[in-house]
């Protein structure tokens, strides 16, 4: 995707690795046979040089809409008419699994201004929102990659539209996160497992239960392959940015929780 422009935190959390270098996003669950995954590396460490150096962009201007507004995704027709030959707006890509959410409503859950792109750089954004439940799952559930990510609209794909009740997805698996002590023993020095971060913000959901899903990855390149076994993602738990300090992130992406890092039930039997 490119474009333009609770628990209180114990003494033993791990702080080897700077906050900066702990984005999961920059260290999916995923190995590149090499020489890809250097190439892939490379480019993290060129870009984090480059917010090192301060030379992240400003913030880009804010939506017209706030978090917490009802907005309705206007209609294909509508959209369309504001795309360019490549399906983009501004720089801004609209992607297939956005068009199943074309006449929808949703509330907005974020108002996007910064952001790390697909290529790992910071990017700025102007009038542009993520929405609740709107991921690149699509409006089926059955759409993307598998990581949920979500998905950005500008202001000129959206409309006032008065509330809704939100369609919720019926959790067939839930998870309990484990206390902070279990956790901390499954990682490395760096806060790490498997070369995923246990990133900043995500001790404040020790001991509290979401319904969850198994991450699936459905369009790997060939170069790439899964690693750690088995990655979960708990409903409503997004990235708030918190590994990013020195810039910020409004990317919303999901949070992964490692299996160890879990106590899992079937729906059937959740009291």
């Amino acid at each position: 995707m490119t474009a333009e422009d609770c628990l209180t935190t114990p003494a033993d959390v791990r702080t080897d690795t700077p906050p900066s270098n702990r984005c999961q996003y920059k260290s999916l669950p995923l190995r590149d046979f090499p020489p890809l995954g250097l190439m892939r590396q490379a480019r993290i460490a060129r870009e984090q040089r480059r917010e090192d150096l301060g030379a992240a962009p400003a913030p880009g201007r804010p939506s017209r809409y706030a978090e917490g507004d009802w907005v309705r995704v206007k209609s294909v027709e509508q959209v369309r008419a504001t795309l360019d030959a490549d399906d983009r707006h501004r720089g801004l890509w609209f992607t297939g699994s956005q068009w199943s959410f074309c006449g929808g409503v949703h509330r907005v859950e974020r108002v996007v201004r910064r952001m790390v792109d697909d290529h790992y750089r910071i990017r700025r954004l102007s009038g542009t929102v993520a929405l609740a439940g709107a991921t690149c799952h699509g409006a089926d559930g059955t759409q993307g990659c598998g990581l949920d990510c979500a998905l950005l609209f500008r202001d000129e794909w959206l409309e006032p539209a008065p509330a809704a009740d939100p369609a919720a997805r019926p959790a067939t698996l839930w998870a309990t996160v484990r206390t902070l002590p279990e956790i901390h023993a499954t990682l490395d020095r760096a806060g790490r497992l498997h070369g995923v971060p246990f990133q900043p913000g995500m001790e404040h959901h020790a001991g509290r239960r979401h319904g969850a899903t198994e991450l699936r990855h459905r369009s790997l390149a060939w170069w790439q392959r899964p690693t750690g076994g088995r990655w979960f993602i708990l409903d409503a738990l997004r990235c708030n940015g918190e590994p990013l300090p020195a810039t910020g992130c409004d990317r919303q992406c999901a949070l992964l929780w490692h299996e160890s890092w879990l106590r899992l039930e079937p729906a059937a039997v959740a009291q």
